[in-house]
Parts: structure tokens; C-alpha cells; sequence
């Protein structure tokens, strides 16, 4: 369980992070004064979230490794003017000033996203949080996917470890395409194993009466005039910042 940290309302936190977000995403390539404004924005949502620090700062470097790995090939395959040429004599690898462009604006929205994702999940409990989202009326399927998933990952791990035990124990031989050979076996047994477990936990969950929605104990504030009022400034601040750069005032 996550400590609570603030007294706003989970509604209130949902909301400001899915708006933040869309308005973040949808800023133009090469905007850094906008995201360098939207930096400002996340700075103060941070604070109003109060998540735990140390918590906070390690899953944010540690998720943020995704997106930039992933875009780290961005200044490599688009056209533009040539800014540098590297010679691996296999073949030439040009980075483009359009592609810099590009890759940082990627950087920018990934690292802001995170920045507010990171905050509104170290602040709140996993269950509230998906007690949240159906407050705001998010789909009720959806809702119990994710949280069934949550409630029997440790179902899948459990079955990868046994499987990967079960690998090292019996691959005497380690070379490269025995041991993926393996690991491939272990995927797609794991795969035929998800459908039987999920039966089972359907069939289980069925006969004690469960029809699709999971209910918690209510603890949450009602929503105060401040949160109120923090919900209208952190939507109306990005709409400005929108409104800014369609206006093409900066």
C-alpha cells in the first residue's frame, strides 16, 4: 500500500494527469519554449501531488530508459540537412538536423508524461487508482482487466521462474541457440498456461459471485473547493499554452 501523501481527491488527480498529458503530446515538433512552460506546469503538479521522493526520482529514470533506447535511432532515419556523417565502413550512418529535431521533441513529451504518470502513481494506492478510473466513468472492461492483471501477475512470474529453474537445471550445454530454443518453448508454454490459469480463476471467481465489478472501502476526501479549484487552473493552464501555440505568439 502506498502511503497518502495529499488530500486530493483521486478523480481530481486522474483528470489533471490525462489532461496534461494530451495537451503535452499534442505540442508541435520543436517547440522547446513551450516545454520548457510545460516544465514549469509538471514542476507545480508534482508538488501538489506529494509523491515520495526517493520512490519517485528511481522509477522515473528507470521507466524513462524505455522511450529513450527506443528513440535514440530517431536522428538517424529522418531526411534533413546533414549535420554529421559517421563512416563504420559496413555502411554510413548521417544524423540530420530535421531527425535532432524530431528525436528531441520525442525526448521532451516522453520525459513530461512520465514526470506526471510517475507522480500520480507513487502517490496513490494501485486500488484506489483504479477505483479512481471508474469514477471518471473510464470503460468497466477495461477497469477489470487491469485490474485482474494486477491482482494475479505474481501468477505468471511464479510460472516463469519455475520454468526458467527448470531451463538452467537441464541446459548442460549453454550454447546460444539451445538455451533461446528453451526460452521459446518457455513463452509459448506460458502463453498455453495464461489461457488454463485464466479459466481456472474465472470458473473460481464465478462461483463466489462475481459479475465484473470489484468495490473497495471509500476513504477517499470529497472534492474540496481547492481541488476544485487546482482541477480549473491545471486544464486551463495547458488550454493557454495551446491557445499560445496556435496563435503562434511565442
Amino acid at each position: 500500500m502506498v502511503e497518502k501523501h495529499n488530500s486530493l481527491d483521486v478523480r481530481t488527480k486522474l483528470i489533471i494527469t490525462l489532461v496534461n498529458i494530451v495537451f503535452i503530446v499534442s505540442v508541435g515538433k520543436g517547440e522547446y519554449l513551450l516545454f520548457s512552460l510545460y516544465l514549469v506546469v509538471v514542476a507545480a503538479i508534482i508538488l501538489l501531488f506529494k509523491p515520495p521522493i526517493k520512490h519517485f526520482i528511481k522509477r522515473v529514470f528507470l521507466v524513462f530508459l524505455y522511450p529513450f533506447c527506443i528513440s535514440i535511432f530517431i536522428p538517424f532515419i529522418h531526411e534533413g540537412s546533414v549535420i554529421l556523417t559517421i563512416d563504420l565502413n559496413i555502411f554510413t550512418l548521417t544524423i540530420t538536423d530535421n531527425g535532432i529535431t524530431i528525436f528531441l521533441t520525442v525526448i521532451f513529451k516522453s520525459f513530461l508524461s512520465m514526470l506526471i504518470l510517475t507522480a500520480l502513481v507513487t502517490s496513490t494506492d494501485e486500488i484506489e487508482l483504479l477505483h479512481g478510473l471508474r469514477k471518471i466513468y473510464f470503460p468497466k472492461i477495461i477497469v477489470s482487466i487491469i485490474f485482474l492483471m494486477y491482482r494475479y501477475i505474481f501468477l505468471i512470474r511464479e510460472e516463469a521462474r519455475i520454468g526458467q529453474m527448470a531451463i538452467n537445471s537441464r541446459v548442460f550445454q549453454k550454447s546460444y541457440r539451445s538455451v533461446n530454443k528453451k526460452l521459446a518453448y518457455l513463452a509459448g508454454n506460458l502463453f498455453i498456461e495464461s489461457f488454463d490459469r485464466a479459466e481456472n480463476v474465472y470458473k473460481s471467481m464465478e462461483s463466489r459471485g462475481f459479475n465484473g465489478d470489484f468495490y473497495i472501502i471509500d476513504n477517499s476526501v470529497k472534492s474540496c473547493k481547492l481541488g476544485i479549484s487546482m482541477l480549473f487552473v491545471f486544464a486551463l493552464v495547458p488550454l493557454f499554452l495551446k491557445t499560445v501555440e496556435l496563435l503562434n505568439i511565442l
